[in-house]
């Protein structure tokens, strides 16, 4: 059984959702504490108790975007799978959950946009760039040792794989109601990854 969240960790996670509702319909930029505070259900002192302010929710709010890719990635390489068989799925996993968040594709946006201005958020944003890059780059050096893959940098392959994400996720935002994101995606990731792959 899986240990039970603490308050405090629960009380965060409701803080999250409510800046990331906020986010989604005021911007970083007009976005009030008090008004994350008001849809939190939380006075603004409270508040402050668990964020300084807007910078650390933005930095925190990254890394929870990213938490359940890194978690499902580590269990995937313990667990003994094919790299191939792994990027597989981080794709799939990466496809589902922005998906089922895409109403809230405008703050991610704007994490990019503010990374360039604030000092914090930027920092935020190359850490969380650089996390997802140590995760993929030894499924693609276990893929070139085993013999699957032909070869090449690690972590040029772990870029590139995360650019032709990211390119997707971009292409997909000009028009979300024509363009298939989950075929999209499959298909510049296959590109790739069949590129790489030894034939048999």
């Amino acid at each position: 059984m899986s240990p039970r969240p603490s308050v405090k960790e629960e009380r965060s996670q409701q803080i999250i959702e409510a800046a990331l509702h906020v986010f989604a319909e005021q911007g970083f930029d007009e976005a009030t504490m008090d008004e994350i505070a008001e849809e939190a259900g939380l006075s603004k002192g409270s508040l402050y108790w668990y964020f300084k302010g807007k910078d650390k929710i933005i930095s925190t709010l990254l890394q929870w975007f990213f938490e359940r890719e890194y978690s499902k990635i580590d269990e995937w390489a313990d667990s003994g799978l094919p790299p191939r068989a792994i990027l597989d799925q981080t794709t799939q996993l990466v496809i589902d959950d922005l998906l089922s968040i895409h109403r809230f594709m405008p703050v991610m946006f704007e994490f990019i946009s503010l990374s360039f201005r604030n000092q914090t958020v930027g920092k935020a944003v190359r850490e969380s760039l650089h996390s997802f890059i140590d995760k993929l780059a030894p499924i693609f050096q276990e893929g070139i040792d085993s013999g699957a893959f032909i070869g090449g940098d690690p972590r040029d392959l772990a870029f590139a794989y995360g650019a032709l994400v990211e390119g997707s996720i971009m292409v997909w935002s000009y028009d979300m109601q024509a363009i298939d994101f989950e075929r999209m995606t499959k298909t510049n990731v296959n590109l790739l990854l069949d590129g790489i792959t030894k034939k048999a």
